[in-house]
């Protein structure tokens, strides 16, 4: 295995990046996921997981793919058990993924973020048939979803630029005029296929500044 960019991170982790001749994901090691559904904001908590897979990849560029999962279902669900506004829950993930993140960088680790990517279609038959057997409940509409994405984007990029790691930000590539994700990139009701992959080697540059942002 002698690619140089390896992704770590939840499901889209995977699919977006999956046979990618320039990018692979941590299954490619491993072979299986071992973060696979974990949240940016608790990402702190899994130290121990994050840490096998890193010291395989100690002189790797790796992308973390985080965040999906907090937009889709932590951020609706706890904003309504404690009361807290959406938009506060959204700052303190960012903020607490992105100290996480700036804490590996210290260690040496050359850690780039990647945007959450747009939302999926969750109201389609194959959708459906997954939500009815989710332990927990789905609450947010696409509108939501899609507006919360925008919102830690957003957030992820201030709080990149601040600490200084380098994020990849091509979101406005992987959605169309109506903010909606492109038909070319579907993968499923959830995911994005590898062509996401063309687009980051296409938009981004990984021999660049830690501060520089690629649009």
């Amino acid at each position: 295995m002698h690619r140089k960019i390896f992704t770590v991170g939840d499901s889209h982790s995977l699919r977006c990046f999956e046979q990618h001749a320039h990018i692979a994901d941590s299954t490619a090691l491993f072979g299986y996921n071992k973060l696979d559904g974990k949240t940016a904001f608790n990402l702190s908590r899994h130290e121990k997981q994050v840490q096998k897979i890193r010291r395989t990849l100690r002189d790797k560029h790796i992308i973390f793919v985080f965040g999906e999962v907090d937009v889709r279902i932590h951020i609706k669900y706890k904003a309504t058990q404690t009361n807290t506004p959406a938009r506060v829950l959204i700052r303190n993930t960012a903020e607490r993924y992105t100290d996480y993140v700036r804490g590996l960088r210290d260690r040496g680790y050359n850690i780039h973020i990647f945007n959450v990517v747009p939302t999926g279609n969750f109201s389609t038959p194959e959708a459906l048939r997954w939500r009815n057997n989710l332990s927990y409940p789905f609450l947010t509409s696409r509108e939501e979803r899609t507006r919360y994405t925008e919102k830690m984007n957003s957030r992820l990029d201030e709080n990149c630029a601040e600490k200084e790691i380098p994020f990849i930000n091509i979101y406005d590539h992987l959605v169309d005029e109506n903010g909606k994700r492109k038909k070319e990139l579907i993968y499923d009701f959830s995911h994005l296929n590898s062509k996401t992959a063309d687009l980051v080697m296409s938009h981004y540059s990984f021999e660049q500044e830690a501060v520089t942002i690629f649009r």
